[in-house]
């Protein structure tokens, strides 16, 4: 019984917070995303992807490979992923993932092409847009 009632007062203290962004940042928040990095080079790619949290380590993608990270957005909806791509003489850092872009942009899924001539976007998969340029 004394768990139950501690339960509950949890939960009633809990409720203001709950009510703190609105449903649809909410939704955005607490559901996983997955963010798609397929190399379109003609040669292997060199990816490396972190957070603040996470390092996902350097990863090599052979030509039409993709590397998919899955997460989700903590709840101060700062989340972040940036990568490195090398490839040949070619590198670029960039973000991935970035919560104030990618909630209006792509939902749930982001899609990112490695090209010759740049870093292409999608939020579906098929329309893409350049996004960055090589340095």
């Amino acid at each position: 019984m004394k768990s139950l009632s501690q339960f509950t007062l949890i939960l009633f203290l809990s409720l203001p917070f709950m009510s703190f962004f609105p449903t649809s940042q909410a939704d955005f928040a607490f559901v996983r995303h997955h963010v798609h990095i397929i190399n379109n080079l003609p040669g292997d790619l060199i990816l490396h992807c972190q957070s603040k949290d996470n390092d996902l380590g350097p990863r090599t993608l052979h030509p039409g490979q993709e590397q998919m990270i899955r997460f989700r957005v903590n709840i101060w909806m700062t989340t972040r992923f940036c990568c490195l791509a090398q490839a040949e003489w070619k590198y670029k850092y960039f973000y991935a993932f970035k919560v104030k872009r990618d909630k209006f942009h792509c939902g749930k899924q982001c899609y990112w092409s490695i090209r010759d001539d740049g870093i292409y976007y999608s939020s579906d998969g098929t329309g893409w847009v350049r996004y960055y340029t090589w340095e």
